[in-house]
Formats: structure tokens, C-alpha cells, sequence
């Protein structure tokens, strides 16, 4: 039977290594998704995922209702991006050589991610965390602390933005549901 995020959260603070190691792997893919719809880069968006669970790691004792772990996470991982796409933008020098886009199944061309990347935020989050990372519906909505409905609207929000943007042969498969 699986844990629940509570009982995990309770045994890593407790010192449970393997504990905190199924939060990871649990929720890894839901932090990428989040990080790479505010980098556009599967290797800095990895990056940023990873620096996010050091950090929830670090602050874990200081989370007050264990049920929230997934929207505490979703936020420090949104938090985490962003600063570094902010360092990013003002020259700051990333050791190692220049990372180019990861090609991820139909997403491919240069015109679908333009497409995405003129999405809000908001919009591109969840497009990102259904189709990336596979959340359904309701793992979105838990994982941004808001309803179905609201991921609903966003989402319907977003494929009717990027079937204006996306010729129907460039994107197939990609806004379909």
C-alpha cells in the first residue's frame, strides 16, 4: 500500500531518508514540468528541480500541514526557476557548455514553442504538467493548490490560444485531448 504524503513527510523529518526519497520520486516529474515552463530548457528546468528538493529537504520541519507537501513543493520549484531564469537574463555565466532545447515528442518545432512560450504563466504551467510530466487533471490541481475546474479553464484556455498559433500539421497530437 502506498504512503501518504503526510506519513512521508513525517518519517523524512523524522530522518527517514527513504522516505524523503519517495516524496522525490513521486513528485520529480510535477517539478520539471514546473521549472521548464518557466525556462524552456529540459536541462535547466532539471536543474532547478533538483535545487528545489535540496531546498524543501532543508526546510521540510518547517512545513505546517503535511498534506500540502505538493503545493509547497510546486511553489519553491516555481520560485526556484524563476530565479534563475532572472540570473539568466542578467548575464550571469553558467558554467559548462551552451545547453539546446530538449526535443520532446511532437514538440519539436521551433513554431511550437514560440506558440508556448507566449502563454501565460499560468497557462503553460499546466500545459506543461498534463502533457510533459503526464499529470491527470486532478494531480494538477493538487499539485498548484487550485481546483479541477480551475485547471480545466486554464487548460481550455490555453489549446484554444495555441490552435490559433499552431497550424493543425505542426502541432498534431500536441492540444488534443
Amino acid at each position: 500500500m502506498q504512503r501518504s504524503d503526510s506519513e512521508l513527510v513525517e518519517a523524512a523529518c523524522a530522518g527517514n531518508i527513504d522516505s524523503f526519497r519517495e516524496l522525490y520520486e513521486r513528485y520529480y516529474s510535477m517539478t520539471v514540468g514546473i521549472a521548464y515552463s518557466r525556462l524552456s530548457d529540459h536541462h535547466l528546468a532539471e536543474d532547478a528541480a533538483q535545487e528545489a528538493f535540496a531546498t524543501a529537504c532543508r526546510r521540510l520541519s518547517s512545513l505546517r500541514n503535511a498534506e500540502k507537501f505538493p503545493e509547497w513543493l510546486a511553489t519553491i520549484c516555481r520560485r526556484t526557476a524563476s530565479r534563475l531564469a532572472r540570473s539568466l537574463t542578467k548575464g550571469n555565466p553558467i558554467i559548462g557548455e551552451p545547453i539546446s532545447p530538449v526535443k520532446v515528442d511532437n514538440i519539436e518545432s521551433e513554431l511550437v514553442h514560440e506558440a508556448l512560450a507566449q502563454l501565460s504563466k499560468t497557462e503553460r504551467e499546466v500545459i506543461y504538467l498534463h502533457y510533459f510530466s503526464g499529470l491527470s487533471h486532478e494531480d494538477v490541481a493538487r499539485a498548484l493548490g487550485i481546483s479541477p475546474q480551475a485547471v480545466h479553464g486554464r487548460m481550455q484556455r490555453a489549446r484554444r490560444k495555441l490552435a490559433v498559433k499552431i497550424p493543425k500539421s505542426e502541432g498534431k497530437g500536441v492540444i488534443n485531448e
